[in-house]
Formats: C-alpha cells, structure tokens, sequence
C-alpha cells in the first residue's frame, strides 16, 4: 500500500482503499482440483504404424506455395489475371510479381486522418526510371494539381499519395509486368 507522501509525488489525484489487496497465485486453486485418473484398456494397449493410407491425409493438407500457373505470357485468364510477358531486359527496371503471382501494388488507409497512399514494391533496377514514366502516365490519366510521389530506393518501393491502384496496376501491365 501507498503511503500518503509517495501518493503526493505522483501528482495524480489519487483514491487509496484502506483495506489491504490480497491476491493469491492460481497455483493454490489447482490443488483443489479432482485428480484423474487415467487407464487404457488392455486391447487398445498396442499401436500400429501404417504407412499405406497416408497418401490420402496427404491429399487434405493445403499447399506450401501458390503453384506457378499454366499460362502462356501475356495471356488473360478468365478471372481477369494477365500473365507476365516483360523480361528483367526489356525495361531499365523491373517490378517482379508477389508470391501469389499478383501485381505488388497496394493501398494503404489511415482511417483517422484519412490518408491514402499506393505503393509498388519490389522495385529492381532504375527506380527513378520508373518512377519518372508513372509519374507522366498518372498525370495524363487523372490529371491531378498535384501529384506527390517519391522514390524509396532502399526498400524498393515508389510511393504515391492518393488512390492511384487501378492507374497503377494498368500502368504496369501494359509495361508486360
């Protein structure tokens, strides 16, 4: 318990309880606990190691990795997915795709201030390149007073103010990324 002096020392208004806390630690209560008891029975004692059904528990277990899809490049699937065509030669930059073969292009929302930014990682290469030739697309798509971008060159990423993740991901696939 506080004395009143160290109470003062705080600077807080302060309520002191003048009974005493006590707490007991929750080992004491599993003491109170009923012991069991626990037998097999004699038939069951004896287990057996079968390795001739384990190929169907392996059919249930899901995927380490995404598998690489069988698409010819340049390809549009049905559900809209465009398979790469570009090269690491074809441009002075490369965007590589995601482990689940997606474009890296995010957004990311701060609800409290309600901010907006879209970035692209994974940027190999000549980052200012790229981010140059985003820069032009984005300002003949939407046409903006201001366009704010930068360039992080050490993690790899561009990074633009706004919500500019359709413009983005077009951007990059026209590119063949």
């Amino acid at each position: 318990m506080l004395s009143l002096r160290q109470v003062s020392r705080l600077g807080w208004r302060t309520i002191i309880s003048p009974r005493a806390l006590h707490t007991s630690p929750p080992v004491s209560a599993i003491g109170r606990l009923p012991a069991g008891t626990h037998t097999i029975p004699e038939g069951r004692d004896q287990v057996e190691t079968s390795r001739a059904e384990w190929g169907y528990v392996e059919r249930l277990f899901p995927p380490k990795t995404v598998p690489r899809p069988q698409a010819t490049p340049g390809e549009v699937k049905p559900s809209g997915w465009v398979a790469p065509s570009a090269s690491r030669d074809d441009h002075p930059y490369f965007v590589p795709r995601n482990r689940s073969h997606m474009l890296p292009v995010y957004l990311e929302h701060k609800p409290i201030i309600s901010k907006y930014r879209t970035s692209v990682h994974h940027v190999e290469g000549d980052i200012f390149a790229l981010l140059e030739e985003l820069r032009e697309y984005l300002k003949e798509q939407r046409q903006p007073k201001i366009l704010n971008m930068r360039a992080h060159e050490p993690h790899q990423r561009i990074e633009v103010k706004g919500q500019y993740v359709a413009e983005v991901r077009e951007f990059l696939l026209q590119k063949g990324f």
